[in-house]
């Protein structure tokens, strides 16, 4: 085919769907300027036609009996994209939240042309784009850092928290009130997370918030850092929205989670975290989509119950004790002389000479004892108490072990499968070069 030829038809095709729109863009016009003419008629005030489709059928009927509005409807399916996008069964949606967002950019009812023109824009614009975008807003606990905003990749942000900013990102002004009064208590700090995600245009999610894996991704988020270092950060509810510039039909506040206002420590931004965090929250996302299957023990229990010693209420350090033995224990434990072996295998795989595993291994029988204590109901005496002081120091061995088990989860070494820990792990620890050759796989000879 000549050049000439390909763009006598792209030009035609362009001509058509410029007709398109002009025809639906005056079959919208005469819509709105019959709704002004009946409300006006009738007396009806400005707060009467403004809502949202289908949640006030009588309010619907006022507008979808007037004699444009089917020609308005039909003349929008033949619109370019609005039935692969939308779908011809959201028409009537679509064409009576039309009105319903033209009046409130008006302050009275009445025609104007500029909101009508800026309305128009803004909902052919959508109809073209082939992509929703959800986005998730949360005040961040127990955080600090010397950036005003760090972008975390995968569409997570962290930034300072500017009203304004937030603004321009969609989220309108009754959520960020509901975020002001979220913000407060312990570890409030500065900064909010953002995350986002984009799926691609349907008949079937056209009023469907994503917020599912927006949430999911901004709790991985939080888990990687807890991982990457110390510090109780975390994040308070979380406000939904279509980041749009026509809402097709989503209506109210939505929100997900909980704030939990846990006593705890500053996470720091550091270059250790900035260095930690990108692996850690891609294999995170990898095992969430193939499975922890590939790690010894149960992986999955065991990072439940590390992110629990954050997020348990009320919190208190004998239930972080208790959590972060549930996790070494999905770990390493198994069924006889858990004590001790649970010990001895923290110690030999985390220390890296014969007096820190000693101290390591004494350490580790001393929190046990202290778990055992709390759970059958024992007194608890001084060095039980001291033990509970020191719970940051369990977390620590805790987190290590985490992050050795999430990368072998991940890209598991070759050589040391389920089998291997199951059956001659002890007997690896206990022959010097076999351990430190484990440890290596393992990544625990840098830490």
């Amino acid at each position: 085919m000549l050049v000439e030829d390909r763009d006598a038809i792209h030009i035609a095709g362009s001509i058509k769907v410029s007709w398109q729109f002009m025809a639906a863009k005056v079959a919208f016009r005469v819509l709105v300027e019959e709704t002004v003419l009946k409300a006006t008629t009738n007396g009806m005030p400005l707060a009467r036609l403004r809502g949202t489709a289908f949640f006030d059928p009588s309010r619907d009927a006022l507008i979808t009996s007037l004699p444009s509005f089917a020609q308005a409807s039909q003349s929008i399916i033949s619109a370019p994209n609005f039935v692969t996008h939308i779908g011809a069964q959201e028409v009537t949606r679509a064409t009576l939240q039309f009105i319903y967002q033209y009046f409130a950019r008006v302050d009275n009812v009445r025609y104007e042309e500029a909101a009508f023109e800026s309305l128009w824009e803004d909902f052919t614009a959508e109809i073209q784009d082939p992509q929703w975008v959800t986005r998730g807003l949360a005040n961040v606990r127990y955080f600090k850092c010397e950036s005003p905003q760090l972008d975390l990749g995968d569409g997570i942000v962290i930034k300072g928290r500017d009203f304004d900013d937030l603004a321009s990102l969609g989220f309108v002004s009754p959520i960020l009130e509901r975020l002001s009064e979220d913000w407060s208590g312990l570890g409030a700090s500065s900064f909010v997370l953002v995350a986002e995600h984009s799926v691609a245009k349907n008949p079937d999610n056209v009023i469907t918030l994503e917020s599912g894996m927006v949430f999911t991704k901004a709790l991985r988020a939080v888990g990687a850092l807890r991982l990457a270092d110390a510090g109780s950060v975390s994040i308070g509810r979380m406000w939904m929205i279509r980041a749009a510039r026509f809402n097709f039909g989503i209506g109210g506040l939505q929100a997900v989670g909980v704030s939990i206002p846990a006593i705890g420590s500053q996470f720091v931004w550091s270059e250790k975290s900035a260095h930690l965090f990108p692996k850690i929250y891609r294999e995170l996302a990898q095992l969430e989509q193939e499975g922890y299957g590939r790690s010894p023990g149960n992986l999955a229990v065991a990072l439940r119950a590390f992110m629990a010693t954050y997020d348990r209420w009320p919190s208190s350090a004998d239930s972080q004790l208790l959590d972060s033995i549930t996790a070494l224990e999905a770990l390493l434990g198994n069924e006889t002389e858990i004590s001790f072996k649970l010990a001895f295998r923290v110690a030999s795989l985390l220390a890296n000479n014969d007096d820190k595993r000693a101290e390591l291994l004494r350490l580790v029988k001393g929190f046990y004892d202290t778990r055992s204590r709390l759970v059958h109901g024992g007194q608890l005496k001084e060095k039980h108490q001291q033990y509970l002081a020191r719970i940051e120091d369990l977390r620590v061995l805790v987190r290590r072990l985490l992050r050795s088990f999430v990368t072998f989860a991940a890209t598991p070494p070759g050589v040391y499968g389920r089998k291997f820990f199951a059956e001659q792990l002890d007997v690896a620890l206990v022959d010097a070069v076999a351990r430190e050759k484990l440890r290596f796989a393992l990544g625990l000879d840098e830490d």
